[in-house]
């Protein structure tokens, strides 16, 4: 049994969630590349719709899940735990007891290849975003 837990975002969270989505290598791979406050943070959480976890390993706090309704996914990890598999057991946990979801990657993210991995697939849709190839996957699980 994993020792990893989505759990749901929590104002006290808000300060990490900056420090890692603030983070330059992980502005790099957001659609909005955008430098937020935390009072920005603030204002924007009380208006937040279920569908943001932080995401515990150990009880340590290593990154943050966001979806949303339409089945929308994605992460971040803080830099400090990359590539130890806490995206991968992330998006596992979360994936387990959805139907569909979709998301979206630069071409040249290193998390492609994780996408494909847990099963998502090419859409088709793609665009341009600051001079890179931005991608759209999605994910069924034909189980449930």
């Amino acid at each position: 049994m994993s020792n990893l837990k989505l759990i749901p975002l929590a104002e006290d969270h808000l300060e990490f969630l900056l420090e890692v989505r603030n983070d330059d290598s992980t502005r790099h791979f957001l659609g909005n590349n955008s430098v937020f406050t935390l009072e920005n943070c603030k204002n924007w959480f009380k208006t937040l719709e279920p569908g943001w976890f932080l995401i515990t390993f150990n009880d340590e706090w290593v990154g943050y899940l966001r979806s949303n309704l339409n089945g929308e996914v994605g992460l971040d990890i803080h830099p400090n735990h990359r590539k130890k598999g806490y995206a991968k057991m992330a998006y596992q946990e979360w994936l387990k007891d959805k139907k569909f979801a979709t998301l979206w990657v630069f071409e040249d993210n290193f998390a492609f290849k994780l996408y494909q991995d847990l099963g998502f697939k090419l859409t088709g849709n793609q665009t341009t975003l600051r001079d890179r190839k931005y991608i759209q996957m999605y994910y069924v699980n034909n189980g449930l």
